[in-house]
């Protein structure tokens, strides 16, 4: 994604469009962490335009919040970096049209995302298939996990 430490909605929705190019009945869209949330935003427009992909696997990530800049602040440290990823709404009935065969994977003891909130929001808004794992944190370099089977089966099952 570019700019990974200095994340723009619109640069990486705008990434994501030009990797994906056309979507069609054998496009799986993966994120993990914030790049959840970018392939949500991509996904709210295919919705918009009545496209869908086949399948989406979001990983160690939750449903765009859409907090008051208050929050947001509270949640990421007052980073104005990470503010409009948190206070700007997206819209669920859209994202659920376009994201086909939707699952999403967690983990019990994820540091930065609250699971049990994370799987509830899932569940209303999007209501994919959700596996909750045990002991992988947040699927990044801090753990051991190097494999996710899990992710892998949902793309290709």
């Amino acid at each position: 994604m570019p700019k990974p430490d200095r994340p723009v909605i619109s640069e990486w929705i705008a990434f994501i469009a030009g990797l994906v190019g056309e979507p069609d009945n054998r496009t799986v869209m993966v994120g993990h962490s914030l790049g959840c949330q970018a392939v949500m935003r991509y996904l709210e427009t295919l919705g918009s335009a009545g496209k869908c992909v086949a399948k989406t696997v979001l990983v160690a990530g939750s449903f765009p919040p859409a907090f008051t800049a208050a929050e947001a602040d509270a949640k990421t440290g007052g980073s104005d970096v990470l503010r409009p990823w948190f206070t700007t709404p997206v819209d669920a009935t859209r994202v659920k049209k376009a994201a086909g065969k939707c699952t999403v994977i967690l983990s019990d003891d994820d540091p930065y995302i609250d699971v049990a909130r994370a799987a509830a929001s899932f569940r209303l808004t999007l209501d994919p298939k959700i596996i909750i794992e045990t002991g992988k944190g947040h699927y990044n370099e801090d753990t051991t996990v190097t494999e996710l089977p899990a992710a892998l089966e949902a793309a290709l099952g």
